[in-house]
């Protein structure tokens, strides 16, 4: 917010201004004091503060407020520009025009006020110098005193052409489906329900607390104006600013809560300044709908334990003249409750809405004695020893463990757009976000995948096409808990496309990544924590519920004996990867931490030396079906449980003549070491035997004669 020092200095007495307190002077006083100027600046006014407003600081987004933070900090007084109050009359405002709030929830008070025989014209030099400096460009008397009230007590008013509202009236209400109304930028507006507007007895005005319609708007040729003051629900304004993608001053100010109880003082003081710069008196008495007032929060403060939380020796009289200094009330007799006397009874002011709790009166109070008044000590006391947890260690692990398989972390927003790479029933499964900026952060993700491959694309646009990428990230779905509860868990998932070695001279650009080299970085991952039990099954009958993954060249992961599968893994389905500027086939998997932590094993690891035996080699060539997955053959391997059988490796496969249609020849290679003896042919000719028995047994195998 700019803030011109000149105008500044208007409101604070004038020996303040005497003092001759410099612009930086000032600026450091108010951000120790928490409220932080960004910078200063020149104009023809002088020197302007740059201060940034924190969302929650709603009261300070006007010339006055600052002002009050510069008062309460110096312990000065603080001029308030106060307006007379109207003269009762018999022709009053109340007699001519009639005022209905329809929806006081939105709409908890409104005021009005009617100034009749006006002349529209420039405003006086010094209001457009001041409303220059502060940023506002100066159009005609009627909008710039508007203009001038909002910068300089934080309420926005709004003039309507009295002759323009049909009936003479003013309704405020929700808008009806349908109705449009053409705001001041000349753009046409489609209304809903959702939107509070402000309309005459037959058409929207106004929307409420945003921007005026251009079907009111004060001209040249406007006599009779009706001035609005009013209070609208902060959550409404925002809702209704970001529907329309439309962001005002007044909306800026509206959703960070304006002042309900400092209506009426800004409605006044428009009324005065029209007055003194020659237009006539306004209409004797004014309209105000205020069914429901807002009263003042009480909260009660404890002095010792504000001294205990600030570090500092608070005594009741310092805690209660700064919350004085701040426009706080303060009763010091002791609670009549506890009868204690170290506690304070605070009033809260209504324009102070971020105020709610004890410890909010403790910050106020610090802040206005001095941050740094607070003195340095160590700390004392008793102190543990950090550690990580369970599921951090585990997290660290797999990091670990999947960058030493030449993988690089990459970390993606929670906050997607439906993807093309989402399954037909993905959609009732997202969770969406209410008031969404955009349709791009539109919903939590359900997978790690598609934001992933965005990340690939992304990469991709800069001629890095050969990716090896994982993430481990939160993610939602709108299942498994309760109807108004997501569930929320942690997944791993992993991407790789195009060669993961870089082009060599000798091995030329290399392969690019495929189904094995997939599955062999998540095996690799599972036998680091651990986890020997992993089955990879086939789609199969699966494969209508992943459309996004290729039927042949994908498979579910089940580990830990579980009935049902903990992850995928596979190729994106030629029809999704079209969408994809990638030059080769995707490779992605993903499973959930949870199914990690389950089955990771907690036993130490151990080590046993290297045999100094040699080893020997053996290989069997099985003849099986088409249909027979290698997992089969494995679990067939591992059941013969022979001691001196120490790797075994699948080096060949091979179809067609002279083999029938639907068989395959796999060559197996065996590894047979012991750890104490020497072995002997008899040994290793007896553990081939037992081998090739198994395979017929388990897995219909012939063997060639």
């Amino acid at each position: 917010m700019r803030v011109p020092l000149e105008w500044l200095l208007h409101l604070l007495p004038a020996e303040f201004k005497e003092k001759g307190d410099s612009a930086e002077e000032i600026a450091t006083r108010l951000t120790m004091g928490g409220l932080e100027v960004e910078g200063i600046e020149e104009s023809a006014l002088g020197p302007v503060l740059d201060v940034y407003i924190t969302p929650n600081r709603g009261d300070c987004l006007s010339i006055y407020g600052v002002a009050r933070e510069v008062a309460a900090l110096y312990d000065i007084a603080l001029e308030t520009p106060v307006a007379a109050s109207p003269a009762a009359g018999r022709d009053n405002a109340a007699a001519q025009t009639i005022v209905t709030v329809e929806d006081p929830d939105l709409c908890p008070r409104y005021a009005a006020r009617i100034v009749r025989g006006i002349k529209v014209r420039s405003s006086p030099a010094w209001m457009q110098a001041r409303l220059e400096a502060a940023g506002q460009r100066p159009i005609n008397n009627i909008v710039d005193v508007t203009n001038y009230v909002m910068l300089e007590l934080g309420q926005p008013l709004h003039a309507f052409d009295l002759k323009k509202l049909a009936g003479g009236r003013i309704v405020i209400r929700r808008a009806r489906d349908g109705e449009t109304l053409r705001t001041l930028d000349e753009e046409e507006r489609s209304l809903t329900e959702t939107i509070l507007v402000i309309a005459d007895a037959d058409k929207p005005v106004a929307v409420a607390g945003v921007m005026g319609g251009a079907n009111s708007e004060v001209s040249y040729a406007t006599s009779d104006i009706l001035l609005e003051s009013a209070h609208f629900d902060p959550l409404s304004v925002r809702r209704t600013s970001r529907a329309l993608g439309l962001r005002t001053e007044a909306s800026y100010r509206f959703e960070r809560v304006v002042d309900p109880n400092g209506v009426q003082q800004a409605l006044d003081r428009a009324c005065q300044l029209l007055a003194e710069m020659g237009q006539p008196a306004a209409v004797p008495d004014r309209i105000d709908v205020y069914p429901n007032p807002i009263e003042p929060l009480t909260v009660t403060l404890r002095v010792p334990r504000a001294a205990a939380l600030l570090g500092l020796d608070i005594t009741m009289e310092i805690a209660a003249d700064c919350l004085h200094r701040l426009g706080f009330g303060v009763d010091e007799r002791a609670d009549s409750d506890t009868n204690d006397s170290d506690r304070l009874r605070v009033t809260v002011p209504t324009f102070r809405s971020d105020v709610t709790l004890e410890e909010d009166l403790i910050e106020e109070v610090g802040r206005i004695y001095g941050y740094e008044n607070i003195p340095e000590t160590l700390p004392f006391g008793g102190t543990t020893l950090g550690g990580d947890s369970v599921e951090g260690r585990l997290i660290s692990k797999i990091r670990a463990s999947l960058v030493g398989a030449g993988l690089q972390e990459v970390v993606t927003h929670s906050l997607g757009a439906p993807s093309f790479f989402d399954a037909p029933d993905d959609a009732a499964r997202r969770v969406s976000i209410r008031n969404a900026l955009s349709a791009e952060v539109g919903g939590l993700r359900r997978s790690l995948l598609p934001t992933m491959l965005h990340a690939a694309e992304h990469n991709a646009a800069f001629q890095q096409n050969a990716l090896a990428l994982f993430e481990v990230g939160r993610v939602w779905q709108n299942e498994g808990v309760s109807e108004s509860v997501p569930q929320e868990y942690t997944a791993v998932a992993g991407l790789l496309v195009g060669p993961l070695m870089p082009p060599d001279w000798q091995r030329g650009k290399g392969s690019p990544a495929d189904f094995v080299t997939a599955r062999g970085v998540l095996e690799h991952l599972l036998g680091g924590l651990g986890i020997r039990d992993a089955e990879f099954l086939p789609l199969g009958d699966s494969a209508d519920a992943f459309p996004q993954f290729h039927p042949g060249r994908s498979a579910l992961v089940r580990i830990g004996g579980s009935d049902r599968p903990q992850g995928i893994i596979g190729e994106i389905h030629p029809a999704r990867a079209t969408n994809l500027a990638l030059r080769e086939r995707v490779y992605v998997f993903e499973i959930g931490l949870d199914a990690l932590q389950q089955s990771v094993s907690s036993a130490p690891a151990r080590y046993a030396p290297l045999s100094r035996f040699p080893a020997v080699s053996r290989d069997l060539a099985p003849r099986v079906a088409e249909s027979l997955p290698y997992a089969a053959i494995e679990d067939a391997i591992a059941s013969a449980n022979i001691p001196i059988l120490e790797t075994m490796r699948l080096t060949d496969v091979y179809r067609g003549a002279p083999l029938p249609e639907g068989i395959k020849s796999l060559t197996l290679t065996f590894q047979f070491r012991s750890a104490t003896e020497t072995l002997v042919e008899g040994a290793v000719g007896e553990a081939m035997a037992h081998l090739r028995t198994t395979l017929e047994t388990r897995c219909a195998a012939v063997f060639p004669s």
